[in-house]
């Protein structure tokens, strides 16, 4: 038996890229795009392929970060905490959450936001992002690549195709007073700027109705009524996909990690270094995808999740 192991130069490439931007400070970037009309993004100009160095854009992102300042109590009547859920015969609870409309030249919504009520990072609100992604410097700040977290390596797609990323969970969201929490979250590897932390997608503002705006320069979250068929804030699709996805994950890798043992064994000559690279970077996904599983069934098991809805 033989196996076709995945790309060994991609699984370098993720690692890398990973701990290079976690720690990186670079602020200029390039911009090009493609014969096929993709756009790319890139922080050294040795990544941008030379047929397209002459229509390149170069640019550096401001680092001015939002304001720190809270709405206050009368721009909020009916405040309170979303971890409370809504209340029957009361009004819906309503944030106002000032931004800045800006980023350099481009027109974006950025807003202060709280990550497991300790880190606090500036994000931009991305209504085309069904999920929440954050850039590796923010993820060291959470903890999230830290051993015991769950960081599972995954390809995602991105302005220029597919790329090496990290998915993990943060515990709880902020923005203003309207909370969400668990969200399962994409580290990328390819931040599109220094401006922000990351883009807040939609997955965040499940619990909520949200309007910009941009005379005032607000971003209005409003809670919406609870609903009995969507535990925790969710629908059926949104848990049977997460279980779906690590689930799938760990089987996998477990599968791949069986077969390379198969092999090593009745391997008749001397294991390469490959083999022996592949079967640690296997164990690892196995591990990691267990972690992202088990804390995703806690979280069910909490919220009283069907059991019909999820899938080990």
């Amino acid at each position: 038996m033989h196996l076709n192991f995945p790309s060994r130069a991609g699984l370098i490439t993720a690692v890398f890229l990973l701990f290079l931007y976690a720690v990186g400070d670079a602020e200029e970037y390039y911009r090009w795009t493609d014969k096929s009309g993709n756009v790319h993004f890139s922080d050294s100009i040795g990544n941008v392929p030379e047929e397209y160095r002459n229509q390149i854009e170069s640019d550096t992102f401001e680092t001015e970060k939002p304001s720190a300042r809270k709405p206050s109590r009368e721009d909020r009547p009916q405040e309170r905490s979303s971890a409370e859920g809504p209340q029957v015969g009361k009004e819906p609870a309503r944030y106002e959450v000032p931004y800045i409309p800006y980023e350099g030249s481009a027109k974006r919504v950025i807003v202060s936001v709280v990550f497991n009520g300790r880190v606090t990072a500036p994000m931009a609100i991305d209504t085309g992002a069904t999920n929440t992604i954050i850039w590796p410097s923010l993820a060291e700040r959470l903890g999230l690549l830290d051993r015991d977290q769950g960081r599972l390596i995954v390809e995602a797609g991105g302005l220029g195709g597919k790329a090496p990323a990290i998915r993990s969970i943060i515990d709880t969201i902020d923005v203003g007073g309207a909370k969400s929490d668990f969200i399962p979250t994409t580290v990328t590897t390819t931040p599109i700027s220094k401006s922000f932390d990351g883009l807040l997608g939609l997955d965040f503002v499940s619990n909520y109705s949200f309007t910009i705006d941009s005379r005032r320069k607000v971003v209005v979250f409003e809670e919406l009524p609870s609903d009995p068929d969507r535990p925790g804030g969710h629908d059926r699709e949104w848990w049977s996909a997460l279980f779906k996805e690590f689930s799938g994950s760990r089987a996998w890798w477990g599968a791949f990690s069986e077969a390379l043992d198969k092999e090593i064994r009745d391997s008749m000559i001397s294991v390469g270094n490959e083999e022996m690279e592949w079967k640690a970077f296997a164990d690892f996904q196995y591990r990691e995808a267990g972690k992202l599983l088990d804390k995703l069934d806690r979280y069910a098991r909490e919220n009283a999740v069907p059991m019909s809805w999820r899938q080990y």
